[in-house]
């Protein structure tokens, strides 16, 4: 690797994880880790997380691109919101510098991905960090105007439209079903697992033709183990179709058209969960590989090779 033209690292940070990818000047990736160094450090081991990482691919010098939670307030820098509206390559003009005070450091070059702001038309805002790189890359990949899905702890639907994000929605669905089968009434009964896609279609039934209250519906999966209606190593599976089916349910009403697809960027786990309602739902689904979009937007972000970026890019599955 030829140092007179440092190496790029991308760093998808979160709260809990951090997903880093190495690539050359070329744009080839050559190295990935994922760890639980997530970003809830305080400032100053943000940097011995980097110097860690950094020793492990024995690198002095880098550019360094980072985004998600890590821009945050409770991040290592908090940075501006791109507005909703704007293009998504205007994310490169937005990129924040971070001034690092480790030696180790001295030759690396830190710069934070901007999260994204979107105000709906009763004045109330979202915001998304980290997942406004994927749908960039996912637009370099060709994903058409639309709605995007990003599954997560907190859940965003993106509306794309010439090239700039139009409109955002964000749900806890992710975040409530850890904290429901952790802490409460229902994790005795989550305790052992196994996913049932009968049981979950289930749960994705209820939510679609029920006008009860979400949290009445949640509490019926109690109820119906203790009465047993359901066996307690499938309260998981339902109530991830309650949570999931109370989501599109309320999305349902923003796709007005219903022959365009949703795009899917997220784990394979999550993918098929999603995939799975989506098609229950009638909604039509295309998925896209998580790692790759972000590997397009690292390249457009750090002026890398864009063929390259083509050239390695793979399509998970055809529209469903």
């Amino acid at each position: 690797m030829n140092l007179s033209y440092p190496p790029v690292i991308g760093i998808d940070w979160g709260n809990s994880s951090r997903r880093a990818y190495l690539l050359d000047r070329q744009g080839q990736l050559m190295g990935q880790h994922i760890d639980d160094k997530g970003s809830l450090h305080h400032a100053n081991e943000f940097e011995d997380a980097l110097v860690e990482l950094l020793e492990m691919w024995a690198l002095r010098q880098a550019d360094v691109v980072m985004s998600g939670m890590v821009g945050s307030r409770e991040g290592w820098l908090e940075t501006p919101y791109l507005r909703a509206g704007q293009g998504l390559d205007k994310l490169s003009e937005g990129l924040c510098e971070v001034r690092c005070k480790r030696r180790e450091l001295a030759q690396i070059r830190c710069r934070i991905v901007p999260g994204l702001c979107y105000t709906d038309s009763d004045g109330l805002p979202d915001v998304m960090r980290g997942e406004e790189t994927q749908v960039y890359g996912a637009l370099l990949q060709g994903a058409s105007d639309g709605w995007l899905v990003l599954p997560g702890k907190h859940s965003k639907w993106v509306r794309l439209h010439e090239g700039a994000v139009c409109e955002l929605e964000s749900y806890m669905t992710g975040e409530l079903y850890d904290l429901l089968g952790h802490q409460g009434s229902l994790a005795s009964l989550t305790i052992l697992r196994q996913h049932d896609c009968a049981r979950f279609e289930a749960g994705l039934e209820r939510a679609r033709t029920c006008a009860a209250a979400l949290t009445h519906e949640i509490f019926t999966c109690r109820a119906l183990v203790v009465t047993d209606h359901m066996p307690a190593i499938h309260a998981a599976s339902y109530l991830s179709g309650l949570l999931i089916g109370a989501e599109l349910q309320d999305m349902r009403k923003r796709l007005t058209n219903p022959s365009a697809p949703v795009h899917i960027i997220a784990s394979m786990h999550l993918a098929q969960r999603y995939a799975q309602a989506l098609e229950y739902f009638d909604i039509p689904f295309k998925l896209w590989d998580p790692d790759q979009v972000y590997l397009t937007a690292l390249r457009a972000l750090t002026n890398l090779e864009p063929s390259i970026a083509n050239d390695n890019y793979r399509e998970l599955v055809a529209v469903a």
